[in-house]
């Protein structure tokens, strides 16, 4: 999609933002850099995977033109304060650094550690970048204590094929969920969920089609069963066609939980057992980027939450209360002019209280 027309999009959605009213979405943190994923920790801290916003070393022109750089970073919330956690990290933007990519997924550990997974792509894609950029594309890191990296997601895509698509050996990790003893990873280019253990990477499930198109596996939640629920942008089958699927904890053939949504960019379970949703926008096709959390209720019923607040929301996570974070504006850089067509807006996190 042109950045342009995006643009106007997020513009038509400002406008229903300036009216709404404030009654249940808190925004908790500002100036962040395409906000994705966000997790919570033992501590009740909130992390926020942050794509960046690319780089110095661009290609391309006009609207094709994009720019490298390493502006990718975990940011943490806690007591109301903002403060970076890692930086340093992999990120590649459109010119003005919106829509990057780059760290989009993060999640903590039972023990605290705080795991994140990098953007990648084809075999040629990654070939063809600096050495410095190779290193971290498509890794899946222990953010701890520095960088480490734990495994390469993508091989596995590369060597195999996962989803069998002709021609089509991409690998964009997406989603992950770090676990006592192992981390799950959705593979978005790949259509495929992935165990890490140790730094052994192995296959639990390989998602069909959506109608037409891919089903783009961007969202991961261990539910109060035991088994995974991932959540699809499956942006080719239309509006209200995208489904959570729920996968087997030992993995195995996955089948439709719960459907009727709209390109999912997140997925939580809350303490009472409630699954949350989270819908980047009503009409990717007609680039409308307003968006929503979903609320299924253990009996099934389903509310509709963030009223007209949300724009391009991603990821999801569930506190102790019931509260719901959530990345807002998660395809802007911290600040963008306001003569853009973006009219200055950028991404932000922000708690729902249902």
């Amino acid at each position: 999609m042109k950045i342009k027309v995006l643009g106007a999009a997020i513009a038509a959605a400002l406008a229903l933002v300036q009216v709404a009213q404030a009654a249940t979405v808190e925004t908790v943190a500002r100036g962040l850099n395409n906000p994705r994923g966000v997790a919570i920790g033992p501590d009740g801290a909130v992390y926020v995977a942050n794509a960046g916003k690319g780089g110095k070393l661009c290609q391309g022109k006009g609207e094709n033109r994009f720019c490298i750089g390493m502006t990718s970073s975990i940011v943490k919330v806690a007591n109301g304060k903002k403060t970076t956690f890692i930086k340093g990290l992999l990120s590649t933007s459109g010119a003005g650094g919106v829509f990057a990519t780059g760290v989009h997924g993060v999640s903590v550990a039972p023990d605290g550690k705080v795991f994140g997974v990098e953007t990648s792509g084809t075999p040629k894609d990654i070939r063809g970048a600096p050495a410095w950029a190779r290193k971290q594309a498509g890794r899946l890191f222990d953010l701890t204590r520095g960088r480490t990296p734990v495994a390469n997601i993508s091989l596995i895509e590369w060597n195999r094929n996962l989803d069998k698509v002709k021609g089509d050996r991409n690998s964009n990790p997406y989603g992950v969920l770090a676990l006592a003893d192992r981390q799950i990873v959705t593979d978005a280019g790949a259509n495929a969920v992935l165990q890490v253990v140790g730094s052994k990477v192995s296959l639990l499930a390989v998602l069909p089609k959506n109608g037409h198109g891919q089903a783009v596996p961007t969202s991961i939640a261990q539910g109060p069963d035991g088994n995974f629920y991932v959540g699809e942008l499956a942006e080719g089958a239309g509006k209200g066609k995208a489904h959570v699927w729920k996968i087997p904890a030992a993995g195995g053939t996955p089948e439709v939980y719960a459907t009727g949504f709209t390109n999912i960019t997140g997925v939580a379970f809350g303490p009472d057992g409630s699954l949350f949703v989270t819908q980047f926008a009503t009409n990717l096709r007609k680039n409308n980027l307003k968006g929503s959390v979903v609320r299924i209720a253990p009996d099934g019923s389903r509310t509709k939450l963030g009223g007209n607040k949300l724009v391009a929301p991603t990821g999801a996570a569930v506190d102790s209360t019931g509260a719901v974070y959530v990345s807002n504006f998660s395809v802007l850089p911290a600040k963008t002019p306001k003569r853009s067509p973006f009219k200055g807006a950028g991404g932000t996190l922000v708690k729902i209280t249902p």
